[in-house]
């Protein structure tokens, strides 16, 4: 049975994988409006607004793309539009409110711990994350394809990051006859690579692998390609990163050296957002049900 719920809920930026969410929760709320998006994409029984503070008139629940809110209060616009400035609005949140994003800086989330508005961060939510490695993984197959003039069958692709992403995208590139080199520092999931027909590097390798690939896939949100190992790339190595803004990269460095080398984020609501859409429909309702019958309700 679909629980029910007698609150109004808000939609703020992102893509159409948002409108998904939108459609979800207009079952389970009394009313569901949505700001950031074409008023033409907006259909009954959604409401469309015009302005952010509009949309969060009586929203008890608020929900923000999985891209999440940058440390400006910003976040992401539809498609190709500008980031939403959502600060204005930052401090009219009311206590009890409860905020649903993918990720929030530490700081916004002290200050609303302070005032007591609780957050649901679902960019890390298992079954998400697993789930959108899938159209991550094509992605970063059909950018290969796209970027490449070598076929991805007999390349050498280097893995950096062996998490949920990693996994699932060195497991894809092998099966399209790659040969995979996952770079990690834990010991238990070099053994899964290896256990998965990968080759594996870490620590001081990692230079020599770098020199070695022709394309480079990373998924870990820290400083991982400095200048100093870009410097040791061939000069036509593609590098994609798939990490959470800012990546993993060092994109001047990469920049001055003349390298292909770019940050993809959102590639599931890019290369596949009817699946990306249909992942977030079903699994961010019941992130929200879970909280609100946990906590009863909210204030």
């Amino acid at each position: 049975m679909k629980e029910r719920w007698q609150l109004n809920a808000a939609i703020i930026g992102g893509d159409g994988r948002q409108l998904a969410v939108a459609r979800s929760l207009a079952e389970k709320f009394t009313r569901v409006k949505v700001f950031g998006h074409p008023e033409t994409a907006v259909a009954d029984p959604l409401e469309w607004c015009d302005a952010i503070r509009t949309a969060l008139v009586d929203a008890r629940v608020v929900v923000l793309p999985i891209t999440g809110v940058n440390s400006a209060g910003m976040v992401r616009g539809y498609r190709d539009q500008p980031p939403l400035d959502l600060s204005p609005e930052w401090e009219r949140l009311a206590p009890g409110t409860l905020l649903v994003t993918g990720s929030l800086p530490a700081a916004r989330r002290e200050d609303l711990k302070s005032r007591e508005i609780p957050v649901i961060e679902y960019a890390e939510d298992d079954e998400i994350a697993i789930l959108n490695s899938i159209p991550t993984a094509e992605g970063a197959v059909q950018i290969a394809m796209e970027e490449l003039p070598i076929t991805i069958h007999g390349s050498t692709v280097l893995v950096l990051g062996f998490g949920r992403v990693g996994v699932t995208v060195a497991r894809t590139f092998r099966a399209l006859g790659a040969r995979v080199i996952v770079a990690a520092r834990r010991p238990a999931l070099l053994a899964r690579a290896i256990e998965m027909g990968c080759a594996t590097v870490s620590g001081a390798g990692l230079a020599e692998a770098v020199s070695g690939a022709d394309i480079i896939i990373n998924s870990v949100p820290a400083m991982v390609l400095t200048a100093d190992l870009l410097a040791q790339a061939a000069p036509d190595v593609l590098i994609i990163d798939l990490a959470s803004s800012p990546g993993g990269v060092d994109f001047e460095a990469a920049a001055r050296l003349n390298i292909k080398a770019k940050l993809y984020p959102g590639l599931p609501g890019i290369v596949a957002p009817e699946t990306a859409g249909a992942i977030l429909a079903s699994s961010i309702p019941k992130l929200i049900d879970q909280f609100l019958l946990t906590n009863g309700g909210v204030r």
